[in-house]
């Protein structure tokens, strides 16, 4: 796959970044990549229940895809150069259009705004009819009652266009000019370490067998584990990963049986063995009869 096919992400801080939402939507159709939306929303930016982009990978996500040569690890430029003429063109154009764009969308609400509000429109023009014939009445001119009759093409009106000064204006949120960016592969080492090494094999194997992954921090383990898209599935199992021959305390043991059991989900153990195979131990609270 040539660097022009392949989807850009973005190194910050050692973080991984998503900022187009197409490129979002073909990770998590295509590839079942679901990452975590870590941004305010525009239109929302003072609550975090509900964020938008952009989408922030595990590392785990990011490696599997760099070494699938799905995506590009890229990075902005330190020393980023005044833009060419020809790009101070293009993007004047690109406003004027996004301007004429918001033209007809502006008329649009508009018209439909009227339509919804047409009777309290009608009731203010019959309302303005009758002071002018009451003014009439009192000067003695002939006044007839059909001139109350208001019918409303809204069609037909006229509607100015929204001034430039107040159209919107679209703020990248990924670079649009590529030599602004530099590759940084050499830049990304994960995984460094033999804990890293055991969390990245467990993701890839459960990964291949079909299921979506995302962070399990929130329920004390590693990955939660979906049959499907997390939109439409509720996690089955929460993996925890664990060196091979690493024991593990009665109480830990216990703690988390009972996690699981608490959220209703079943834990499992993951470890690689001598074998550099993954290997799986589940664990369920059963009770005592």
């Amino acid at each position: 796959m040539s660097d022009r096919c392949r989807i850009k992400i973005y190194l910050q801080n050692q973080n991984v970044f998503v900022w187009s939402a197409k490129d979002s939507v073909t990770l998590r159709e295509e590839w079942r990549i679901v990452g975590s939306l870590v941004g305010c929303l525009p239109r929302l930016p003072r609550q975090n229940n509900q964020l938008g982009l952009p989408l922030q990978l595990l590392p785990e996500e990011t490696t599997m895809l760099l070494e699938k040569g799905v995506c590009l690890l890229v990075k902005p430029k330190e020393n980023l150069l005044e833009p060419t003429p020809e790009q101070v063109k293009e993007h004047e154009q690109l406003r004027l259009d996004l301007y004429k764009e918001q033209i007809e969308l502006f008329k649009d609400e508009r018209r439909k705004e009227m339509m919804h509000n047409l009777h309290q429109i009608k009731e203010g023009k019959r309302k303005k009819l009758k002071e002018e014939m009451e003014r009439k009445k009192e000067a003695g001119e002939t006044v007839h009652e059909t001139d109350l009759d208001v019918e409303i093409d809204i069609d037909s009106i006229q509607i100015p266009p929204v001034a430039l000064k107040n159209s919107l204006v679209q703020l990248y949120t990924e670079s649009p000019y590529n030599e602004a960016l530099d590759e940084c592969r050499s830049e990304w080492s994960y995984p460094s370490n033999d804990k890293e090494a055991t969390r990245y094999k467990v993701f890839t194997d459960l990964w291949k067998k079909g299921h979506y992954l995302t962070s399990g921090s929130k329920f004390g383990g590693d990955f939660l584990v979906y049959p499907g898209d997390p939109a439409r599935f509720h996690s089955f199992y929460i993996a925890v990963c664990r060196p091979y021959k690493q024991q593990i305390s009665m109480s830990d043991f216990i703690s988390l049986a009972r996690m699981g059991s608490n959220v209703r989900k079943t834990v499992i153990l993951c470890s690689v063995d001598d074998n550099d195979q993954v290997v799986y131990t589940s664990i369920q609270w059963t009770g005592i009869a």
